[in-house]
């Protein structure tokens, strides 16, 4: 029979997507067999003018015996914010191809999952119970860490409300489609406090200036963050932190690098912990542990940062018992 045209066009791209995915065990054992191994670092944004993430991450794998440049090939892709380019960039870090794949954002986790399904995925996740139902026994090909931002997201509304306790009307900022539990707790824990939530959705980078001037408009007693990934990603830790000041609106976040660019205060995982348990998840599947059998790890090392310089240009002074329970206070 004879085929002209598209159909032997698609025919043809078929026979070499077929071909291009047996190459992959090749491609694989081949570096195995060479003593090299390769890892893909995968980011919703850019990788911003400092990185000490990925230098934590990959001073640990050196440590597990992974070094970058002798036995160890980082291959790292960049989605500059857009959720979109997820699902290529990670089917791209397949055909790599790589022997563990690393991404971090539960919203971000929960793409690559649902495109990556047989290379062993290692995720960073603020709300592991979107990807797994046990974390003793994840299933599957995903494991990993998780900072636990969503179940802290009621005990930071309460320190907000210590630090600022005629605050009755907070906004909280988010991605709507990060981790929904977090929204879900914070305003079951509201009322308690005599709080009323609003809540103001970002769900895209270009999103959050237009989001800001809203929020002004709004003129609430408080900003309550969420931290996604784009939230978190440079440059918006600064002008969240800018905003903030010049619109007199304490802050709340989860992360110290929100305050060290600015804001008023935070409670949550250190990074610096959270990079090295999932380095070491990373180290673990390489040297052969099935993701389906490597527990899920949580963080164990919480801290509450105060910019007590912050508070002074704000016109607030923090209370006396809550600066002697932060772990610093920026002054």
């Amino acid at each position: 029979m004879k085929m002209n045209g598209p159909g032997m066009r698609i025919g043809v791209a078929v026979l070499a997507l077929g071909v291009s995915l047996l190459a992959i065990p090749t491609l694989l054992e081949a570096q195995r067999a060479a003593g090299i191994s390769r890892v893909g670092w995968l980011e919703v944004c850019g990788p911003g003018p400092r990185r000490p993430h990925f230098d934590i991450f990959r001073a640990r794998l050196a440590e597990q015996g992974y070094v970058e440049g002798k036995n160890l090939i980082f291959e790292q892709r960049f989605a500059d914010c857009r959720y979109d380019r997820m699902p290529g960039l990670a089917a791209d870090l397949v055909k790599a191809p790589v022997d563990v794949l690393f991404t971090m954002g539960t919203r971000a986790a929960r793409i690559v999952a649902g495109t990556v399904k047989t290379t062993p995925l290692v995720v960073y996740s603020c709300d592991p119970f979107e990807h797994v139902t046990r974390l003793a026994r994840p299933g599957g090909n995903l494991t990993g860490v998780t900072c636990m931002t969503t179940e802290l997201s009621p005990k930071r509304l309460e320190l907000l409300k210590e630090a600022v306790p005629k605050a009755s009307r907070v906004m909280f900022l988010h991605d709507p489609e990060a981790a929904p539990n977090a929204l879900k707790l914070t305003q079951e824990a509201a009322p308690r406090l005599g709080i009323r939530l609003q809540v103001a959705p970002v769900g895209a980078a270009e999103e959050l200036l237009p989001e800001l001037t809203m929020i002004a408009k709004e003129r609430p007693d408080a900003l309550f963050v969420y931290p996604d990934v784009v939230l978190s990603s440079h440059p918006r830790p600064r002008q969240l932190a800018d905003f903030a000041i010049n619109a007199h609106l304490p802050t709340m976040h989860a992360f110290r690098f929100f305050v060290d660019a600015g804001g008023l205060m935070s409670y949550g995982a250190t990074q610096s912990e959270i990079y090295t348990i999932a380095a070491e998840q990373v180290a673990k599947v390489l040297d052969g542990v099935r993701p389906s059998e490597l527990p899920l790890r949580q963080a164990t090392r919480f801290e509450l940062v105060i910019n007590n310089r912050t508070a002074k240009a704000l016109g607030l002074t923090i209370p006396p018992s809550l600066l002697l329970r932060a772990d610093e206070v920026i002054e």
